[in-house]
């Protein structure tokens, strides 16, 4: 009666999706269509080589390969990629239980004695199989003894023993003994592989979905089948509503999951930038704020849609293969085909930036705030070819028609606009156009000197405290700093060194700072300004009446410190 109970919870145990559908067959085995048709050859030309090595990233099908490999070279037709379904052979390598196929993990027997006592009895004959098949999965992880105690039979292979090795990173390999095995690379398996797979998957599971769910999973499964299972399943268990039995995978639940902010305010914020549209872009990033997005997914979110945008101005039928989803068919597409492929390039380095950025940033809404700012501004801008192209003809119309005339065919039109493109005023013109306008965006960023040594903080402890106490700012414009430096830490040519290497990484503009000879007393340094505000504090709580009556209950005492209370701190 126990017996019985324990075989029906068996039977009841739920199977994770990446185990109950793990490839059976070699036509299961998706998105390796190259591996498939070259193993496929071999085995029907008898051309089986006796080691393999399966190299990819997780959950691209390394071992599932290896399983297939040792059914073909077992089965009871074979060696064959085909096989009957109730062949007693393949039933017992899926279940883990043929005397002749040794799976080995290396990442915990990595040892030449390990190595050893797994290859003890590789001289002897299959018991039960065609063939001994030793698939060793993490490979990479043996030591060098083991590697080398590994090399001696693969120099000399037993005629009925193959080797299967798995890895994720075949560089730790050992060429002595790479070179001896036939390498197969499994790519990273695409999305639009994955999608219709996971939603065939979700069909026999009887679970409802939006399709743009099951493509957003597809995407963040990065390439890797059984990280999308993974991610399927954990979708699946969210999905089912209160006072209902069946689960249906919506595209909120998968972004809540990844936690990703909403797709449709992403696409918000980005049409607001690539608009220069600053007060509205803000608008969207206070709102993704209040909702509890994360700042850098909203990032993330941006970066991945605007390389899609590129991909769909290259690739010619990439809006109509039906990848893409709703939103981005309708949104996406159309922003895709108004917006410069200069621009996407611009936008998408300037959201790289925020991005680093953001991941040191004590606020990371307020830098990413600063950054829409930049992107606003920048990203709008008409590409330099554009530019010089309509400088260009603005400096044609001022050339006297006759001599135009003269100039006798539109050739040599065309060589006068090219001329014209090449002057070196209209090239210097542009850029310090461009300039301009970033100093414009910084100066909008960094309030004072102050605001400069603050936001360097972070990234530049030790900087910063020098640049505190050595570093009297005497002018800020732009771009342009006028600094005087005291004795110190750091030299002054160190100093402003440092500085301007920090702030290029900042603002990703080259700044003009300089120092210059300040008269005795002439400014602060914001060390000095702290001071200064630290004993102002000091004095003015010092005179408060409740204060200075405790302070007498207590002959002798002195007020030490005071804690700066809001936000009129010189620097805090």
């Amino acid at each position: 009666m126990v017996g019985d109970n324990l075989s029906t919870q068996r039977q009841n145990d739920y199977v994770v999706l990446a185990r109950k559908y793990r490839s059976r067959t070699f036509a299961e085995l998706i998105g390796q269509e190259a591996l498939v048709r070259t193993l496929t050859n071999a085995i029907a030309m008898n051309k089986i080589h006796h080691a393999y090595v399966l190299t990819g990233i997780r959950g691209t099908g390394k071992t599932s390969t290896a399983r297939l490999l040792a059914m073909a070279l077992n089965c009871e037709n074979g060696p064959s990629v085909t096989w009957d379904v109730n062949d007693t052979q393949v039933e017992a390598i899926r279940t883990g239980r043929h005397v002749d196929v040794f799976e080995y993990d290396a990442a915990s027997n990595r040892s030449v004695e390990d190595v050893q006592r797994l290859f003890e009895g590789v001289n002897y004959a299959p018991v039960a199989g065609r063939y001994k098949v030793y698939i060793i999965d993490e490979v990479h992880m043996l030591s060098t003894t083991a590697f080398n105690a590994l090399l001696k039979t693969l120099e000399e292979p037993p005629p009925q023993v193959k080797f299967i090795f798995a890895t994720t990173d075949v560089q730790k390999i050992p060429l002595t003994v790479l070179s001896r095995c036939q390498r197969f690379d499994l790519k990273r398996i695409p999305s639009d592989v994955l999608w219709p797979y996971f939603q065939e998957i979700l069909g026999k599971e009887g679970v409802a979905f939006e399709p743009s769910a099951v493509q957003l999973i597809a995407r963040a499964a990065d390439g890797s089948a059984r990280d999308g299972l993974s991610l399927l399943d954990q979708s699946i268990a969210l999905s089912v509503a209160e006072g209902e039995s069946t689960p249906r995978v919506t595209l909120a639940t998968v972004e809540g999951m990844l936690g990703v902010a909403d797709r449709s305010r992403v696409v918000d914020l980005l049409e607001a930038l690539t608009g220069g549209r600053t007060a509205e872009a803000l608008a969207v990033v206070d709102t993704l704020y209040a909702s509890g997005s994360d700042a850098m997914g909203a990032v993330q979110g941006m970066m991945e849609l605007v390389h899609l945008m590129t991909r769909i101005r290259l690739v010619a039928d990439l809006k109509t293969n039906g990848s893409l989803t709703e939103l981005e068919r309708t949104r996406i597409v159309p922003l895709a085909e108004k917006l410069p492929l200069p621009n996407m390039g611009r936008l998408y380095q300037l959201l790289a930036q925020a991005l680093a950025e953001l991941k040191v940033a004590e606020r990371p809404y307020e830098a990413l705030a600063m950054a829409c700012v930049r992107m606003a501004y920048l990203s709008p801008l008409p590409s330099l070819d554009k530019l010089v192209s309509e400088a260009s003809g603005m400096v044609l119309q001022q050339i006297p028609q006759g001599q135009v005339q003269a100039s006798g065919s539109v050739n040599a039109m065309s060589a006068r606009v090219d001329a014209v493109r090449d002057l070196p005023i209209v090239q210097a013109g542009l850029v310090e156009a461009e300039k301009q306008i970033q100093e414009e965006v910084v100066h909008s960023q960094f309030a004072d000197w102050v605001a400069i040594v603050r936001a360097l903080r972070a990234e530049n402890p030790m900087l910063t405290s020098s640049l505190e106490r050595q570093v009297r700012c005497v002018s800020f414009e732009g771009t342009k700093l006028e600094l005087a430096v005291d004795k110190g830490l750091l030299s002054a040519a160190d100093l402003l060194r440092d500085l301007r290497t920090a702030l290029k990484v900042q603002t990703g503009v080259a700044w003009d700072i300089r120092e210059v000879q300040a008269e005795a007393g002439e400014g602060l340094t914001i060390a000095q300004m702290a001071a200064e505000a630290e004993a102002q504090r000091k004095s003015d709580v010092a005179n408060d009446p409740m204060v200075s009556g405790v302070m007498g209950m207590f002959p002798g005492a002195e007020l030490e410190h005071v804690e700066g209370m809001g936000d009129d701190d010189v620097y805090h």
